[in-house]
Parts: structure tokens; C-alpha cells; sequence
């Protein structure tokens, strides 16, 4: 994964022009600009039909067993519904992306660079990861050296993410029937193959771990898809009119993520019991269920939905940073640009190799920044009032470092990291993320309690600071 204030909304929604300014990366998004929730929608399920979803259910399966997995999802999708309702209704309300919602939620202008650094090259990963896998694909039908499939297969995406969600939509949208139809024809023929439905509930695979211990090695590989997801979505759902936000979040958060959790993940578990695949990448057994040309298509037409979705957010989330430090001529096609070349350098080092790293790694970070976004909306802003009014992240008020969110970011991150690297208890190992969202969360709300909300805003008599307003 960006109105004027006291605006009175607008009856007549008209779609903008498409140019990089209307992407909003540095400022709210105007009434204007509001989207009905099938726009929103088809961008979001267009992350949900990446490869990268059945790859990780079947390897998650295999290494821990079909009931550990199961209950690891549930537990991970209550978790995220929780974080991700929240931090999009704010979006939503104040129209910001989440690089902008982090400057206000108690990171100051400049302090949000660090996060939108890493989110933004979140995605890059995640480009990377995804291309590398479409590389794989059609591999199979014309035998290149893999970096020129690497180059190829990230710069085909430019023209098409170049004019940003207008043509977005678009692509997503058209693409999803056809993708449908040939993920059905590859269902049923594993159903053919298998001769009926494997047994996704109860498979315990050879070798798998189980058991309590199989459901925190899952969570501490999802803790970065819990972490990421509430941003990201809100980068989406900043464009739902707040009055519509309520009655359409089932839409547009509840039902792309239930997609993830519960049919993209488990299909990995489908059709690799169904299979019986040593190697759960979907790239190889789709071209084995509904043959070479049709398997590499489901290939690419899943990961052209999703990466233009990793490429988009990328470049809007290092756009919307980088004017922060004062390189506003740096525009989302500039970053575009830049986010495609880390995609590619990315695939030529082999980033998917190292896939369960990369994954505990980056839930430690996510989570203790969602941590304090979230902890800035309920608590700071919800519970202690400290801070009223309209979400400030420009530049001109906002302080520039807010000790608030950095100290709790910090906090989170050094506690997590030095249980991932020196616990031997693979309990506490694969908690450790969480539990570094409990840290961000605490110290994030004790440190805006100790500083009453003062250091929000350049100006220490700003009427937004509750302190004052008691004062006066």
C-alpha cells in the first residue's frame, strides 16, 4: 500500500481520470475519487489468486498435517479480521494510505519512512517470489536461460500497472472469468486423478509435526500475511466512502481474506494430496492436470493479477515516502520502474528458495508496526483520547519523528528478534512475532500516555491535543 476536511460529500461519483495523480499517494483521497466496492473487491481477490497461496497451503500441510494447518488458519483469519477492520474503517474515514496513516498514527512524517521502506519492499519480495515462479511456468514450453525469463517476465508487467488502479481494475477484471474456468478444469481433473476428494480435513503426511507445535510453525509463517494484510487492504479501502464503509466491509476486507484463508490455501492442499506431489508448486502439477498450454496460462494469468497488485503498492508506498524526505519529483512511475528492477534482481538471487525465513522474518516486522497503528486508532485516539480531530500527516504539521510509534515499533521488533534468534523452544520460536505485537502495542500506548499526545503536531498548543483542550 493513500478529502478535504469538512468537505460535504458528493451525490454524483464520477470515476477520475486515469494518471498518477489520482492514485493519492501524497494526500487524502477527495470525495470524487470514492469507488463502489466491486472495484475494490476485484483488486483485493486479484492478490487472492496468486500462485503463492496453494504453494504455501501444500508445503504448510506436508510439514505440519491437514488439522494443525486448518486450525492455524482459523486462528490467523479471527486475527486478522480484528487488526484489519479497524485500520481499514480508518482509511476508509480519513481517505489516507497506510504510509500517511502511519505518520499520523504516531510516527511523524519523517519517522514513517522506516516503515514504508519496508512495506514497499515488502512487495518488491513478494514481485520477486511471484515472477519467479511465472518463470518456472513457461520454462516448460520454450527452455531459456532462467535470468532471461526473469527480465522478460518483469517488464511484461509495466504497461499494464504504468496507469495505476484505472487500469488495474480493468485487467483484474477482466481476466478473473477465465481464470476461474481453468482453475475449475484443473479441480476437476484432480478430483479425476485422485478418484474422488483427497483427504484435505485429516492428512497427517509423513514426517509431519502436528499437534500444538504445528499450529504455531503455521501461525509464525503467516504472522507476516496477518501483519501485511490490514495495510494493504487499507491502501484499497481508503477509496469506500466512509458512509458506505460499514455496510461494504464484508466485501471488500471480510470476504477477499476468507478467500485466502479458506479456499486459496487449501486448494494447495487439494491438489497436492490430490497428486501426490513431492513438490507443492503449482507451476509444475496444473501443467500435469490440464496440460502444457493451459497450465502455463493459469500461470500467467494468476500472477499478472497479483503482481500488478505487488507493483502498484510498491510504487505508491515508495512515491508516498519518498516526498517525505523531500524527493516529491520521484512520482509512482518513477517507483514502478525501481520496484520492477528489485523484482528481477530479486529472482536472479533465488529469493523463493529461502521462502520460510523471509516469511518469520517479516511477520516480526509487520506485526509490531500494525501493532502500533492499531494501538493508535483504539487506544490513543479510542479509549484515552489523547489525540482528536482529523488524522494529521503532512509534513508542515506533523513532527517530523514522533517517539510514540518508533519507540513502540523498536520495542516490538528487539523482543521478537531476540526470541526468534536464541530460543531453543519452538513454541516460543513460533510466537515470537506475536508476541512482539503485545510489546509494540504496550509500549506504544504508554509512551503516548506519558507524553499526553504532544508530540503529534509541530505546534504544542494544537487544539487536536486533548491535554489542551482541558487546559483551556
Amino acid at each position: 500500500m493513500s478529502i478535504a476536511i469538512g468537505k460535504a460529500p458528493s451525490t454524483t461519483r464520477r470515476k477520475p481520470v486515469a494518471t498518477d495523480a489520482n492514485d493519492y499517494a501524497r494526500t487524502r483521497v477527495p470525495d470524487t475519487a470514492k469507488r463502489g466496492a466491486g472495484s475494490i473487491l476485484s483488486v483485493l481477490v486479484g492478490f487472492v489468486t496468486a500462485f503463492y497461496f496453494p504453494l504455501v497451503g501444500g508445503t504448510y500441510m506436508m510439514q505440519n498435517g491437514a488439522p494443525a494447518t486448518w486450525a492455524a488458519l482459523v486462528i490467523s483469519f479471527l486475527i486478522l479480521m480484528a487488526l484489519a477492520l479497524v485500520v481499514t474503517h480508518a482509511a476508509s474515514r480519513e481517505g489516507l494510505t497506510s504510509e500517511l496513516l502511519t505518520r499520523a498514527c504516531g510516527f511523524g512524517s519523517v519517522g514513517s519512512v522506516v516503515t514504508s521502506v519496508i512495506y514497499a519492499g515488502t512487495f518488491v519480495i513478494y514481485a520477486g517470489m511471484e515472477g519467479q515462479i511465472l518463470s518456472a511456468s513457461i520454462d516448460q514450453i520454450w527452455d531459456l536461460p532462467n535470468q532471461v525469463w526473469y527480465v522478460l517476465v518483469g517488464v511484461i508487467f509495466l504497461p499494464m500497472a504504468w496507469n495505476g488502479i484505472n487500469a488495474m481494475t480493468k485487467i483484474l477484471t477482466w481476466t478473473l472469468p477465465v481464470y476461474f474456468l481453468l482453475l475449475i478444469a484443473a479441480i476437476v481433473s484432480a478430483w479425476n486423478t485422485n478418484g474422488g476428494m483427497p483427504d484435505i480435513f485429516t492428512a497427517t503426511p509423513a514426517g509431519s509435526v502436528g499437534g500444538i507445535a504445528g499450529v504455531v510453525a503455521v501461525m509464525a509463517g503467516l504472522a507476516g500475511t496477518v501483519g501485511i494484510n490490514p495495510l494493504e487492504a487499507s491502501d484499497y479501502n481508503r477509496f469506500i466512502h466512509p458512509k458506505d464503509f460499514k455496510r461494504k466491509a464484508w466485501l471488500t476486507v471480510v470476504l477477499p481474506y476468507a478467500f485466502m484463508f479458506f479456499i486459496a490455501m487449501p486448494l494447495g492442499f487439494y491438489f497436492t494430496l490430490a497428486t501426490g506431489a513431492k513438490n507443492p508448486n503449482p507451476s509444475f502439477y496444473f501443467v500435469g492436470l490440464i496440460g502444457l498450454l493451459p497450465g502455463v496460462l493459469l500461470a500467467w494469468i494468476s500472477q499478472i493479477r497479483v503482481n500488478l497488485t505487488n507493483l502498484h503498492i510498491g510504487s505508491l508506498t515508495f512515491a508516498s515516502a519518498s516526498e517525505a524526505v523531500g524527493a516529491s519529483k520521484l512520482n509512482r512511475r518513477f517507483w514502478l520502474l525501481v520496484v520492477t528492477a528489485g523484482a528481477i534482481a530479486l529472482m536472479w538471487f533465488d529469493v523463493i528458495g529461502n521462502l520460510n525465513a523471509f516469511l518469520e522474518w517479516l511477520g516480526i516486522f509487520l506485526l509490531a508496526w500494525v501493532a502500533c497503528v492499531f494501538a493508535d486508532i483504539t487506544m490513543v485516539r479510542g479509549v484515552f483520547k489523547l489525540v482528536t480531530g482529523p488524522y494529521e500527516y503532512r509534513s508542515g504539521y506533523a513532527r517530523r519523528f514522533n517517539p510514540v510509534g518508533i519507540s513502540g515499533l523498536l520495542s516490538g521488533i528487539a523482543v521478537a528478534s531476540a526470541i526468534w534468534l536464541f530460543s531453543g523452544n519452538p513454541i516460543l520460536h513460533g510466537l515470537c512475532s506475536y508476541i512482539g505485537f503485545a510489546v509494540a502495542f504496550i509500549v506504544h500506548t504508554s509512551v503516548a500516555l506519558a507524553t499526553k499526545g504532544r508530540t503529534y503536531f509541530i505546534d504544542g498548543a494544537e487544539e487536536r491535543i486533548a491535554a489542551n483542550a482541558k487546559e483551556r
